[in-house]
């Protein structure tokens, strides 16, 4: 009875504190992202119950994390398709000039404009640009540098420049250093907003960048996210290593054959967490996080924590993976 009246106080100061941020423009919430949070009710309830037959202490977290989940994914569900849609969807009026409507007609879609256009006008202006750095052929090494709050991030087909990213932004804009070394062989890329403190007035934000990397060179990566959609297709590129750090986030994580070894760590909060490796490779995967949610088919534990495939000593190629979540959903698949 404790943890049920627990559990209404503080999903009823969640939800209004969502509406009052949202009302007054506080920070920005990304609905899509709430909108296909449910998994993670279902994990959650799961853990309670478990937790609870056994009146364990964690009972009592996952009261809590339940009683924050649920208003953010309810209200998501109800509104997120309509308030994403109202930041994206333009409205056209496609009437015939010959069309013999009523003038009455006519004025009332005027009027309709005329409230579209106000409403437009509210909404945070959204920039487009383009950023490339040419590639040398020298280069050997590089390690990439990104660093974005909420928003939709996405790694995609290689290209002919050392990098190139296209981004689409409602209140700041990226900008790009390139620091040579090593006799010029290698090169460090920072991609970051110029703002650090982004103020939201209208509580909406747009935040897209889509990035092509040069193939040549042996990369590194260090991601920092803090909430939304990242889909990251690194198929196609040696990658020495992986940084992730995300805060509320579907990750989508794709690795290829080309380097010997690659060390994947990722740090995340409320995340869905998918990573796909090839089966050319072996793969040792080590998963931290009491409210974690696993699949790891194929694997084989070890000990401690720690999972692998059949012949990973063997193996001429491998990918180690150091996974630490929050309330998350984990996976590895192999393709």
């Amino acid at each position: 009875m404790k943890r049920t009246g627990l559990f209404w106080g503080i999903a009823l100061i969640t939800l209004g504190v969502v509406f009052m941020a949202h009302n007054y423009g506080w920070f920005y919430i990304d609905w899509s992202f709430f909108s296909r949070f449910w998994p993670v009710l279902i994990i959650l309830a799961g853990l309670n119950l478990i937790f609870s037959r056994s009146n364990s202490a964690a009972a009592l977290v996952t009261t809590v994390l339940l009683a924050v989940s649920v208003p953010l994914a309810v209200v998501g569900a109800f509104h997120g398709n309509r308030w994403d849609n109202d930041r994206y969807e333009y409205h056209y009026n496609n009437d015939d000039d010959d069309n013999e409507d009523s003038d009455h007609n006519r004025n009332e879609d005027d009027d309709k404009d005329d409230d579209n256009d106000n409403q437009n006008e509210n909404r945070p202006k959204v920039q487009t640009s383009h950023i490339a750095e040419p590639m040398d052929p020298i280069i050997e090494q590089a390690t990439l540098k990104f660093e974005s709050g909420a928003g939709r991030f996405y790694v995609g087909a290689p290209s002919d420049s050392l990098i190139e990213a296209d981004t689409r932004m409602s209140v700041s804009k990226y900008s790009m250093s390139v620091n040579r070394g090593d006799g010029a062989r290698s090169a460090d890329i920072e991609l970051k907003l110029d703002d650090d403190e982004i103020e939201l007035k209208s509580g909406e934000l747009v935040n897209l960048v889509d990035l092509r990397l040069n193939p040549k060179p042996t990369w590194s990566f260090d991601f920092g996210i803090g909430a939304g959609q990242a889909n990251f297709d690194l198929s196609a590129y040696a990658v020495k290593s992986v940084k992730l750090g995300a805060g509320a986030a579907d990750i989508e994580l794709k690795l290829g054959d080309r380097a010997p070894q690659s060390d994947v760590k990722i740090e995340s909060g409320v995340t869905s967490v998918t990573l796909k490796i090839p089966k050319t490779t072996g793969c040792q995967v080590e998963a931290k996080g009491a409210l974690t949610v696993k699949k790891l088919d194929g694997f084989v534990e070890i000990g401690g924590g720690v999972y692998q495939t059949p012949g990973y000593a063997g193996s001429a190629k491998k990918i180690d993976i150091h996974y630490e979540g929050g309330v998350s959903r984990f996976e590895v698949e192999r393709y």
